[in-house]
């Protein structure tokens, strides 16, 4: 049973609370402020007579003020007087950890959330808007004259999504200030801080902290603490003598400790002054200013410097300067500084509109130390990509180099993918409803010296293209249009035009048990030739006819695997084709070569890209394909096929030369793939010929991956391809690895071995060691980019400071290029 005592202090708080609810003055809007009062112990006043109850007033419409039937027995401070705040001698790492900062808010991440952007904005209400001010706490004492409200114990003050709590605090009604004692803690949207003192304004949302910490939540994860901090809106805070990190609490890997600290959620930059990054407590650059992101978007700035050392460029220092130009535009201005080499400049220039992306991307040496004669050395390249409009394509992808060495004395930084040609092309593409146009523009710059210039790429200038998909005609029947027109361009071998029409007419009969489509296509070529060599057509055309018939069957059985229901199949497939005879030795070679000979080649109509040779067939190819599939989910247990070519007649056209005798029949071809475990899978692509007695296996390709989680992966291959010719011979043994050495280490490394030449092409291995907030990774490479060279070694170093930046080599690029599969955390 409640007490009299009892009774008394909560009648009487429930007055006083309601005098918080009177306007400050006639005319003007105030905060409304609610209170919810929670039974209280009884309280022994000291220096003042005890309060009496006084009846609570009945709202209806508007609050009418409320008078205390006897004087109250608190005393309220004057307007300039706070509560004084308990000093703790509590270092600014222990504030940092304060559990009070964490307490409910999970850390799931370290820094900003991949694929995040911008920190949610929450804009001041308007001043006729105003938010309502909820006000909870043990004890609410009232001075109607000075218009001040003192709070005592478990206080809670609510302002929308902003949220203030102490254990003693003064309300001002006519500033909207709070001035809080005793375990302050200010909960914004992504942002919470803890202070023994605090002075607030709930209007302006600016104030000033004691003793304070940070933590900021939401689409980022950091934590600190300060001296002092000062709140200078709802998305700016300032700090004095602070401490900042992204690593979780209990852990300090890495930290920035800073005389100032500016925050802007808002703008998701954060900027210090007077600062030392230290990892593990070890103090190991000083920098009077330092700009970094507390979420993902972009802004100006110094980036973390690059370094790194090779055999032929010495030591290396690059230092990037990112300049966020407008939100759609953005650059990079890199110096790099190379010691066996001299300065180099670079550029990267990004615009990302609305239809269209833009990269450009150059470096130029004014001089070369160490090879003074070769002269300005340079590289650029530039890409495009749009659509214009609904239908429309463009691209654009040149690339270039000042001379045939500048990629292997500076290194692929501009992501070519070819080490040979470098190609140099602009195309606009046009999709219809069933059919499609394209033009293009294209030529190579070769920069290997090996090549003879009479073998380099041909340039299109330009490549005309119309087609069409398969279209319904009529009984069944459909057909496709397939129209081309290019001028070939060489500077040291034959060029001229070349027009190609390829219409084709099938018959597809399609059923569940399989399908059977007899095609009929007509190949028509017509050249206007330049340079022709002597004896032959400069006006060589063809008309030749083709026929094919495809059909597959699908036969189905019930069986079991490892004790588990499955369904085997058999799918036996026939493929023939019949195309005329046409002497196409007057045929320069602009883009025809052979195809690569495999299972999936055997079920092509044309042994030859392109179409400057077309080949005389008359063949019929078996196949065959049975494969395991999992009852529950459909997945594959193991695949094998098995395919063979019959020869009717001798194929009379060839690349180059006389034509030569083939044997009645192909290489047997066949495909094995497995998955041996869950976690491991194996394939192979055999090539087999029963007629040769030196060389009957004429390519081997043979892998196992294990791969049971995306930080674990283990890749061995051997590859051998026989060839046409000695240029195309190869055999190679391929491990990669990535393999975790506990929860915080990995392993990774590759080794390409040439077993034809017993020499290693590429290795490297090296070591990551990892935790939520950082990063590093040692790697050592040993690379050959050319045949004709010695290999170069390298040594890199990178270490990642999430929500602060890299520094030094791009090793995760690397691995990412070296070992297919490869992911990072």
């Amino acid at each position: 049973m409640p007490r009299p005592a009892d009774r008394k202090w909560r009648v009487c708080a429930a007055a006083l609370s309601a005098l918080v609810l009177v306007p400050a003055q006639a005319g003007e809007p105030s905060p409304e402020v609610k209170t919810d009062l929670r039974p209280l112990p009884p309280v022994q006043v000291t220096g003042g007579s005890q309060l009496s109850p006084s009846q609570p007033v009945e709202t209806a419409g508007q609050l009418a003020p409320l008078v205390p039937e006897r004087p109250l027995g608190l005393e309220i401070a004057p307007p300039d007087e706070r509560p004084q705040a308990q000093q703790l001698p509590i270092s600014i790492e222990e504030r940092a950890q304060d559990k009070r900062l964490h307490e409910g808010l999970a850390w799931d991440t370290c820094g900003p959330r991949l694929g995040r952007g911008r920190m949610p904005l929450t804009q001041p209400a308007a001043k006729a808007q105003r938010q309502p001010v909820e006000i909870t706490a043990d004890l609410v004492d009232y001075d109607q004259a000075r218009d001040l409200v003192q709070l005592q114990g478990n206080i809670e003050v609510v302002q929308g999504q902003a949220r203030l709590c102490a254990a003693r605090s003064i309300y001002d009604r006519r500033t909207a200030s709070v001035s809080a004692s005793g375990g302050v803690i200010l909960d914004y949207p992504g942002l919470r801080l803890i202070s023994e003192r605090a002075d607030y304004n709930l209007e302006s949302k600016d104030g000033r902290l004691e003793q304070a910490g940070y933590r900021l939540y939401g689409q980022t994860n950091l934590r600190g603490a300060a001296e002092a901090a000062w709140l200078l809106d709802d998305q700016k805070s300032r700090y004095r003598n602070i401490l900042y990190t992204t690593c979780p609490p209990g852990n300090t890997a890495w930290s920035l400790r800073a005389q100032d600290l500016m925050l802007d959620q808002a703008a998701g930059q954060g900027v210090a002054r007077n600062a030392w990054l230290s990892l593990w407590d070890v103090p190991v650059l000083y920098t009077p200013y330092l700009a970094f992101p507390i979420d993902g978007r972009r802004r100006s700035g110094f980036l973390i410097p690059t370094i790194g050392s090779s055999e032929k460029i010495g030591l290396d220092l690059s230092i990037p300067y990112y300049w966020s130009i407008a939100p759609q535009m953005d650059a990079t201005l890199t110096p790099r500084l190379m010691s066996a080499r001299g300065l180099m400049l670079g550029a990267e220039w990004r615009y990302l509109g609305a239809w269209e992306r833009l990269e450009f991307d150059g470096e130029i040496l004014p001089q070369d130390a160490k090879d003074p004669e070769a002269g300005v050395r340079g590289a650029l390249r530039f890409t495009e990509s749009g659509s214009p409009a609904p239908g429309w394509w463009t691209a654009i992808d040149y690339a270039s180099v000042s001379d045939d060495r500048y990629l292997t004395d500076f290194g692929n930084r501009l992501d070519v993918t070819s080490l040979r040609n470098l190609s140099q092309r602009a195309e606009i593409q046009y999709q219809g409803n069933g059919w499609r146009a394209l033009g293009r523009l294209q030529q190579f710059q070769s920069i290997d010296a090996s090549i003879a210039p009479a073998n380099r790429p041909y340039g299109q200038l330009p490549h005309l293209e119309l087609t069409s998909v398969s279209q319904p005609f009529a009984a069944g029947l459909e057909y496709d249009l397939r129209l081309y027109y290019d001028y070939f361009d060489h500077d040291s071998a034959i060029h001229g035009s070349r027009l190609v029409a390829a219409p084709i007419l099938s018959w597809p009969l399609r059923r569940s048990f399989g399908y059977l489509i007899p095609r009929a296509r007509l190949y028509y070529t017509q050249y206007d030739l330049i340079d022709q060599k002597a004896g032959a057509d400069s006006q060589p055309s063809h008309l030749i006819p083709s026929f094919d018939l495809d059909g597959q069957l699908v036969f189905e059985r019930e069986a079991g695997w490892l004790g588990r229901p499955a369904l085997q199949t058999l799918e036996p497939r026939l493929y023939y084709v019949y195309t005329a005879y046409a002497d196409q030795t007057d045929n320069p070679r602009f883009d025809t070569t052979a195809l690569d000979f495999s299972f999936a080649s055997l079920f092509r109509p044309n042994r030859f890209t392109g179409y400057d040779r077309i080949n005389d067939d008359n063949r019929l190819t078996l196949g065959l394909t049975t494969r395991t599939l999992r009852e529950d989910d459909g997945d594959e247990l193991w695949r094998l096929s098995l395919g063979q070519i019959y020869y009717f007649a001798d194929q009379r056209v060839q690349l180059d030369g006389p034509a030569v005798l083939d044997p009645n029949h192909s290489a047997l071809a066949g495909e094995i793939g497995l998955r041996l475990h869950r976690d491991w899978t194996a394939q192979a692509e055999l090539q087999w010929n029963p007629d040769s007695r030196e060389h009957s296996w004429e390519k081997q390709v043979i892998q196992v991956r294990y791969a049971p989680a995306k930080d674990r992966l283990l890749s061995l291959a051997y590859h051998y391809n026989l060839g046409t010719q000695s240029s195309e011979e190869y055999e190679n043994a391929d491990l990669a690895f990535q393999l975790p050495l506990g929860s915080r280490v990995r392993m990774v490394g590759r080794w390409l071995y040439s077993l034809l030449n017993d020499e290693t092409v590429e290795a490297f291995a090296g070591i990551e060691f990892s935790e939520c907030c950082w990063r590093m990774r040692i790697l050592g490479q040993h690379l050959k980019r050319d045949a004709n060279q010695p290999a170069s070694t390298s040594l890199m170093l990178q270490l990642e400071l999430a929500g602060l930046g890299s520094v030094g080599n791009a090793i995760d690029k690397v691995l990412q290029r070296g070992i297919y599969g490869y992911q990072s955390d």
